[in-house]
């Protein structure tokens, strides 16, 4: 699908990405009791920030199979950032939900770029952090009217997963 030696270039937006999810996930994990427009906010800007890293992909990512989809899923991502973003406190009710879909959603695309693009550097953990984004997503869908409290702490965990998957897919395509 892509051609990561050309892509390595870039490993530094992985780190970069990575390390802001990993901030997200503790603010949310630590302090989760916050106001609902500022978990509205972080949720919002992340998938701005998210959005934006997978347009860079697709755009600058190499071999043109299966760019289309990353595309697509960055424009999701910008959309419902800014959407989210300019509403954080009244979208704080279907913030769970846009985050379950976008989560699902960019993790079958993971899981599927893992299993079928034999190139990819560290394929195992793009599939795990596909599956847990798509863990992630179920258990909001499962629980649509859970507290914001419940809502931080599993976007947290799931940011804080994320993070570290992005921080190790930076430093992979970079020895690529």
């Amino acid at each position: 699908m892509f051609d990561y030696k050309e892509m390595k270039t870039y490993w530094w937006l992985f780190l970069i990405s990575g390390l802001f999810s990993l901030f997200i996930g503790a603010a949310l994990v630590f302090w989760p009791g916050k106001t609902l427009s500022v978990v509205g906010w972080l949720i919002g800007f992340w998938m701005l920030f998210f959005g934006v890293l997978r347009i860079v992909m697709a755009l600058f990512g190499g071999k043109a199979e299966g760019r289309w989809i990353v595309l697509m899923v960055g424009i999701v991502g910008i959309v419902l950032g800014i959407v989210v973003m300019k509403n954080p406190a009244e979208t704080i009710g279907i913030i769970a939900l846009i985050a379950a879909i976008f989560w699902i959603i960019s993790g079958i695309i993971d899981v599927f770029r893992g299993i079928t693009d034999a190139d990819m550097p560290s394929r195992g953990w793009v599939i795990f952090g596909g599956l847990a984004a798509i863990g992630a997503g179920a258990v909001l869908l499962l629980w649509p009217a859970a507290t914001v409290t419940v809502l931080a702490i599993v976007a947290g965990i799931f940011f804080f997963i994320d993070g570290v998957m992005q921080i190790m897919a930076g430093f992979e395509i970079k020895k690529a």
